[in-house]
């Protein structure tokens, strides 16, 4: 089967996780902005609207860095990881955001013929996301390292559940 551009399988992975969060946060009811097209260390940035969240227009905000792998996840299956660039770590790393950020790791199979699979009841996308908030981290130390491995515990899903009660905590005024 012809699935396109071998070359181009980090571009077709980046749609795929995309569509995953998009998906996800549609079902929390979340309003969707962004251009990941656009590399500016947010994918997405999501608003969710609730009476209950104490801003003046009961709005929440929550950005997004989208990453992917197909390494599974790590210490018996407590972590998957991702690779950021150092200014991206720095920059959600910060205690002092105007937007709360998060980082989603989507753990994905590497064989692109594994990543979709469609039945009578159900699309199923395969594998499954994780969030994990870097607020407070301390810096990398190393002047010449310009990447790190960040970890998402694999307790933390992002499903729509998840996004919910991240919104719910920032309307709140509190971290995701």
């Amino acid at each position: 089967m012809v699935r396109g551009s071998p070359s181009r399988i980090d571009e077709m992975m980046e749609s795929f996780q995309e569509a995953y969060v998009r998906g996800v946060a549609a079902a929390a009811g979340c309003i969707i902005a962004g251009i990941p097209a656009i590399d500016e260390g947010v994918d997405l940035r999501l608003t969710h609207r609730a009476d209950a969240h104490k801003m003046g227009d009961h709005t929440a905000h929550l950005e997004v860095q989208m990453k992917s792998s197909g390494k599974g996840p790590i210490e018996q299956g407590k972590f998957v990881t991702a690779t950021l660039k150092r200014s991206r770590y720095d920059d959600f790393r910060a205690t002092d955001l105007t937007i709360n950020k998060i980082v989603v790791i989507l753990h994905m199979p590497d064989d692109q013929e594994k990543w979709v699979k469609a039945g009578e009841t159900a699309l199923r996308l395969h594998h499954r996301a994780y969030w994990v908030n870097l607020q407070g981290l301390p810096p990398i130390e190393n002047p010449d390292q310009q990447s790190i491995t960040v970890r998402a515990p694999t307790s933390q899903i992002f499903d729509d559940l998840s996004l919910c009660r991240m919104m719910q905590r920032i309307g709140q005024w509190e971290k995701p």
